[in-house]
């Protein structure tokens, strides 16, 4: 289980990620049942090493924020509180929203974590 907040009216955690066996902390991640994916800020994601390649797979995507062009990466792992999870592929883009955020949790690694969340208790549960 970790707690949540809201902020802004945003549902938001942390998370670190690993890459190639470097790691970084996020502080601020929205949770988006309605994104089909994961996604990263390019700025942070190239802090830890993580650059587009020639071969890295390249999508558009579109929200509430507008649409970007994005590539993607399998990372390592990702640990939200005491539950990790390994190889899964996020979206690394610029992620100029018009929000102050690290990263977004979508579809994809909800579903990976088997997660549940608590609004009344702002809490995310998971089954893994």
């Amino acid at each position: 289980m970790k707690k949540l907040i809201i902020d802004g009216g945003l549902l938001l955690t942390d998370m670190e990620i690993q890459y190639k066996e470097r790691n970084i902390h996020l502080t601020r991640v929205l949770i988006d049942t309605g994104s089909s994916c994961s996604i990263i800020s390019s700025e942070i994601a190239e802090s830890i090493g993580i650059f587009p390649e020639a071969d890295d797979p390249i999508y558009r995507v579109c929200g509430v924020g507008g649409s970007e062009i994005v590539y993607a990466k399998v990372l390592d792992s990702i640990t939200i509180g005491h539950i990790k999870t390994e190889q899964i592929q996020i979206e690394i883009g610029s992620m100029n929203y018009g929000f102050d955020l690290d990263g977004i949790i979508g579809l994809n690694l909800l579903k990976r974590l088997k997660a549940s969340i608590n609004i009344e208790k702002l809490v995310i549960q998971y089954e893994c």
